[in-house]
């Protein structure tokens, strides 16, 4: 079912996903007949032992699983009565990053280290938004402000190493909010901060969503 259903429908309906890895010993099944609803204004989290398969949950929402090994085997995922795992690559693309939005566990190797901060701010904005370039360096400062990175708008012209792990987390919270999604997936976000910025950046979260 490809069409929009009614208001009432789920914002993200996950029906019986099946997510599998093949390895040398033949194909593992990560996420095995996961099925969950999430409305709009609500916040679900999914609590599981490492290697239980939560990342990979987020990934095939994000349509990011690594293909191959990986793969989507069955299932279906409507996000706004629309069936993700049905749709075009092209499409799908439109999604991620302006209606979907994942915050990823480890900043360092999620931000590019060769672009500027102010670069990988403004690049969603001015692909999903059609911002122009000025308008995008605004909002990119705006972005940083609002996550409480002080003296943003020099802070636009640094390179993620130059940054603190709790400045980069913040940044990549940044990123996601950036064209304002209607969901945002966030895997451990605070999994390499110490235990002050952890709560730091969960209060962001929660305050900003």
């Amino acid at each position: 079912m490809d069409a929009l259903r009614g208001d009432s429908a789920p914002l993200l309906d996950v029906r019986n996903l099946v997510t599998q890895f093949v390895t040398d010993e033949g194909p593992v099944r990560v996420v095995n007949d996961v099925s969950f609803q999430i409305n709009e204004g609500e916040t679900l989290g999914l609590v599981g032992e490492s290697g239980c398969g939560k990342s990979v949950t987020a990934l095939s929402i994000m349509g990011l699983v690594p293909t191959p090994p990986g793969e989507i085997v069955s299932g279906e995922i409507y996000f706004q009565g629309q069936d993700l795992l049905r749709i075009s690559g092209e499409d799908l693309r439109g999604i991620r990053g302006s209606q979907i939005a994942m915050v990823f566990q480890e900043p360092m190797t999620s931000l590019n280290p060769v672009l500027t901060i102010e670069r990988q701010l403004a690049e969603p904005l001015r692909m999903h938004l059609g911002m122009t370039r000025g308008v995008a360096k605004s909002r990119a400062c705006e972005l940083l402000e609002m996550v409480g990175i002080p003296d943003p708008e020099d802070r636009l012209k640094d390179y993620p190493h130059r940054m603190s792990g709790g400045q980069r987390q913040r940044i990549m919270i940044a990123m996601a909010l950036s064209c304002n999604p209607k969901l945002l997936i966030a895997d451990e976000p605070t999994t390499a901060l110490d235990v002050t910025i952890q709560a730091q950046v969960l209060e962001l979260i929660m305050t900003l969503s």
